[in-house]
């Protein structure tokens, strides 16, 4: 048996966070993070391999081997089997046992197996994880590809089409409404022109029934409807569940939708084992329900926190749940949401009001390159706390949804924003006198004086 300190079970941003924060907080204690695969890869990234970076795959590979060695951690190349936590020991794939001081898991996410649809694991049907290897390959075979079905529109499913598409492909995109969980729908039907308009045929609505095959190969799809579409590949871009094989053998408690439950400080029910990142059960932020929702900027703000009070409740201020931030990029729009969605708020039975403003993203609007910047606010009824954002604009606005993701978390109202003061430039911003987010906040602070 080896003896180590600090032990993070996990290769994700959550475990290199955790592990790098932990050396931070703890410079005289050892950090060690147990990983099979040498690489990791940017996982947002990754849609973008087959269209942007097609020629420079590895360039969204990180070598981990590298960055620990940069960290001053430790990275043993190994697959964790089993973890006994009243021994406090892990037992390997090598067969190599380590005990631990700390332990925190950050295994991640696995795309979900679509069982219902029949043939989902022929030849040519591939799915999206985040394995270098896999990806490897899955770039290598698409390659002579002409025709591609993506079944899935979230982000993964959108992005991998619309980069599919760039790089010239024919591409039929299936499932309903584009991003529907994170937009509304007068955003998601923008979107959806943004990707007809660049060649996407988008079948809204339809769900495949059947991959088609010929001699085990994948040759296209069947639909409920029965339209049947011909394909070279099809791409399953149905979500992802937490990894909880190792926690599952460990007696460490599982939530409700199949993830590590964690109190505010990111702690199991078991002393001394953490769990931080995608394999951790969510709470929403506004809600409080639990929340299916799985970011990179959620679990690695999960990671400082656990890091930061590994050993004793260090920073006070535990982690109050997801505020479901999301971005992206169509067409040189960029796009963004954090908080309730309109439709969300319906669902919750939470009395809200509601606006959307529009205004030139640069000032004087008759600069070149400026585009249209749109926001909309969401607030409660009582109180006028802002609960929900979404944007859209050029290049230059995508950094404004983490300003209103800040806004959303702090706990801000409509009443602080009409006063909130910000830097403008007439070639980076809207102007002053027209900002998006005061303009919406006085649009709803008039809005609830008149309720």
């Amino acid at each position: 048996m080896i003896e180590k300190e600090i032990l993070v079970i996990g290769g994700g941003p959550s475990a290199m966070v955790a592990a790098g924060g932990c050396r931070m907080f703890y410079p005289n204690k050892s950090v060690s993070v147990i990983k099979k695969d040498a690489d990791s890869m940017v996982p947002c990234g990754i849609p973008y391999v087959f269209g942007i970076m097609l020629d420079s795959v590895e360039d969204d590979m990180i070598p981990c081997g590298d960055m620990a060695a940069k960290m001053g951690t430790e990275l043993i190349h190994d697959k964790a089997l089993k973890i006994d936590g009243k021994a406090k020991i892990v037992t390997c794939e090598s067969g190599e046992t380590y005990s631990y001081e700390k332990l925190i898991i950050a295994t991640g996410s696995t795309p979900k197996v679509p069982k219902k649809i029949k043939n989902y694991d022929v030849k040519g049907v591939y799915q999206v994880p985040k394995s270098p290897d896999y990806i490897r390959k899955m770039h290598k075979a698409l390659t002579n590809t002409k025709r591609v079905v993506v079944v899935g529109t979230g982000f993964i499913g959108v992005e991998i089409a619309d980069e599919l598409q760039s790089a010239g492909k024919k591409v039929t995109l299936i499932g309903p409404r584009i991003l529907k969980s994170s937009f509304d729908k007068e955003v998601s039907s923008y979107m959806e022109e943004i990707v007809k308009k660049n060649g996407v045929r988008l079948l809204k609505g339809e769900r495949t029934t059947e991959i088609l095959t010929k001699k085990g190969v994948a040759t296209g799809v069947k639909l409920q409807s029965g339209t049947e579409l011909k394909a070279d590949a099809v791409i399953l871009a149905t979500g992802y569940a937490p990894n909880i094989d190792l926690a599952k053998e460990s007696d460490v408690n599982i939530g409700e939708f199949g993830a590590i439950r964690v109190d505010e400080y990111m702690r199991t029910n078991i002393e001394d084992i953490f769990a931080v990142g995608d394999c951790a059960e969510k709470r929403d932020f506004i809600t409080r329900r639990v929340s299916p929702v799985m970011l990179a900027s959620t679990a690695t703000a999960e990671a400082r926190v656990a890091a930061a009070n590994l050993f004793s409740i260090n920073l006070v201020k535990s982690f109050k749940g997801t505020i479901g931030i999301f971005s992206t990029v169509m067409n040189n729009q960029a796009f963004g949401s954090a908080g309730v969605t309109e439709t969300q708020a319906k669902k919750e039975g939470i009395e809200y009001i509601a606006t959307v403003i529009k205004v030139a993203g640069k000032h004087p609007a008759s600069l070149p390159n400026t585009q249209e910047q749109a926001i909309k606010l969401i607030a409660t009824k009582k109180g006028g706390v802002v609960i929900g954002a979404q944007l859209v604009g050029g290049l230059d606005a995508g950094e404004m949804i983490n300003m209103l993701g800040s806004i959303i978390e702090g706990g801000y109202t409509i009443f602080d924003l009409v006063g909130l003061q910000v830097a403008t430039h007439p070639l980076l911003t809207s102007a002053p006198t027209t900002y998006p987010v005061m303009q919406a906040a006085q649009m709803l602070v008039a809005q609830y004086f008149k309720k």
